[in-house]
């Protein structure tokens, strides 16, 4: 019988039946056009009841398909149908490992018809498998690296303490049946193991809960009440490597979706001023929404680009802090989805399957934007201390351009290692233009340890020196007017032109309308609001309010 395995070119999926979609969407992650969450909860071709089913399978067989191949390359007959390696793998899977076996609504019954007729010669193979390996259950079957918890993040849990105690949250988590249980952070994977409702308290961060890789938080009552926020600890490293007090003037420059603004607040408590910039205005209401719920109320969302404000604007004449967090290459985050994809295509092309090259071009690109970002921060007259972060692993978006900065002026220095997260024991690493003591002072994590792959580094203002950007770098600043349009999109995603698709052009101080005073007050007024400050090429800024979100 010969199938379709989802050979349909430019065929929408809808004319198709559930299995040789699901070929289809195989297919299409063979081929890296798609993530697995893009092509099935995503996916605008497939019913909404349908997604959740789909994106089970798909997971599931990606899973298991060195096992299922195995088997079904192990029975002739099988091939004999003709079905193609896809259709093989996804309907073998829901006949050995299914608890409801095949799908039947929505699914073509002669392909089932083909597969379940083999459906004792399939599991007498799968029976004989787990003999020869020596295992009981079929998980056991899986890979080790798809099942090893070393390659498992941890869940983390940060504490708003604008909202509550850590005391509390723990007494919570008691009353939910957690268990509480003291653990290094050399002992933390053995106490916390998966499929168990423990937790510890996170040895560095004073707020941070560490618990077993995938424990499920969203349905609980600290996450809905915004008690906890779900924040891998990496990501909490920069506010507290900033550190500001209550009642600074900060500036979070690339801010959306707002989890690290909202943890400065946290720290603030509640006050001083948090102006957030994000060039993406849906993005930046997710920031609304966010600190709106995570009770912040100092919070002053612009939608605007960073590198257009002007750092003598009296706006921000008492900022002292900043948090830059620009757009990087994204390749420290650590994707459990990711890893079934490669594993499958280095199957599919037998091992030798190899990852797509680092573009060092687009690397060079986005460092140059990143060091433009950090040397626009310091020309703030005020600014007396810098943290600066990347998802990143790769050497030239971290310490190089960590390096740069420090070669391109003599006004900001890094902070001492004894400063930035002390306990700590991965450390920058020791390139061209930095010393042991610098490399020291700068903070890595990598998904070994548990969290995503992270850098932080954190500039201090030496009050003896003057800032002043050396000519060649200023030089070079000049043509460093935007984000590499390609930057990952699963980090900040700011485009090159505005929102309306016309590039951003910087105004004069001349040329900007001075606010009235009715204006002014109720911006005093706001706790929390979005200043739509784009910019609009021969037009004048649209007359939209800003929100009034914060309570």
């Amino acid at each position: 019988m010969k199938a379709n395995n989802g050979r349909s070119g430019g065929q929408n999926y809808g004319e198709l039946m559930f299995y040789e979609r699901a070929a289809k969407i195989l297919e299409t992650l063979e081929q890296r056009k798609g993530s697995i969450k893009a092509l099935t909860v995503g996916n605008s071709n497939l019913d909404p009841q349908e997604k959740p089913l789909m994106y089970a399978l798909i997971c599931q067989t990606l899973k298991y398909a060195s096992v299922l191949a195995e088997i079904v390359n192990a029975n002739p007959s099988v091939k004999d149908e003709k079905l193609g390696r896809r259709l093989e793998l996804l309907l073998a899977h829901d006949l050995l490992f299914s608890k409801s076996g095949l799908r039947r609504k929505g699914a073509n019954s002669k392909l089932n018809k083909a597969v379940s007729r083999h459906q004792s010669s399939l599991k007498a193979q799968l029976n004989k498998l787990r003999t020869d390996r020596n295992v009981e259950s079929n998980e056991d079957l899986i890979p080790q690296h798809l099942q090893d918890e070393d390659t498992w993040t941890f869940r983390y849990a940060r504490v708003n303490l604008l909202n509550t105690t850590i005391d509390k949250v723990k007494q919570q988590l008691s009353e939910d049946n957690y268990e509480e249980v003291a653990a290094s952070r050399e002992d933390m994977r053995s106490a916390l193991s998966k499929r168990t409702r423990k937790y510890a308290h996170d040895p560095d961060l004073e707020d941070v809960l560490v618990f077993p890789p995938g424990t499920e938080l969203h349905k609980s009552q600290l996450y809905r009440t915004a008690s906890i926020i779900l924040q891998d600890k990496a990501s909490c490293i920069p506010a507290h490597v900033l550190r500001p007090p209550p009642g600074s003037h900060v500036i979070d420059a690339c801010a959306a979706p707002g989890n690290k603004t909202s943890h400065m607040a946290s720290i603030m408590n509640n006050q001083g001023k948090i102006f957030a910039f994000d060039k993406d205005r849906r993005r930046l209401s997710t920031l609304v929404n966010l600190t709106d719920k995570a009770k912040c109320k100092i919070i002053e969302a612009k939608c605007a680009d960073f590198l257009e404000v002007d750092p003598q604007d009296p706006t921000y004449a008492d900022v002292e802090y900043m948090l830059l967090d620009p757009s990087c290459s994204g390749s420290g985050i650590v994707n459990r989805l990711d890893m079934l994809v490669d594993s499958y295509i280095a199957m599919v092309n037998g091992s030798n399957e190899k990852k797509p090259e680092v573009n060092q071009e687009r690397l060079q690109s986005l460092a140059e934007f990143q060091a433009a970002v950090i040397l626009h921060a310091m020309q703030f007259p005020k600014v007396k201390r810098i943290s600066y972060s990347t998802c990143s692993v790769h050497e030239e978006e971290n310490e190089a351009v960590v390096a740069q900065v420090l070669a391109s002026q003599n006004a900001f220095t890094l902070a001492p290692a004894d400063q930035v997260i002390p306990s700590w024991p991965r450390r920058g690493l020791q390139t061209a233009g930095l010393s042991a003591e610098q490399a020291a002072s700068l903070v890595r994590t990598l998904p070994e340890d548990g969290t995503n792959g992270f850098f932080v580094a954190c500039f201090v203002r030496d009050a003896s020196a003057s800032f002043n950007v050396t000519p060649r770098k200023r030089k070079e600043l000049q043509t460093t007017a935007s984000v590499p349009a390609d930057a990952n999109a699963g980090n900040k995603k700011p485009k090159n032109k505005g929102k309306y698709g016309e590039s951003r052009k910087k105004k004069s101080a001349a040329e900007e309308p001075a606010k009235s005073a009715n204006t002014r007050e109720r911006q005093t007024k706001s706790p929390l609001k979005v200043a739509l400050s784009a910019k609009h090429k021969g037009k004048k800024r649209p007359k939209r309010k800003s929100s009034v979100v914060g309570t």
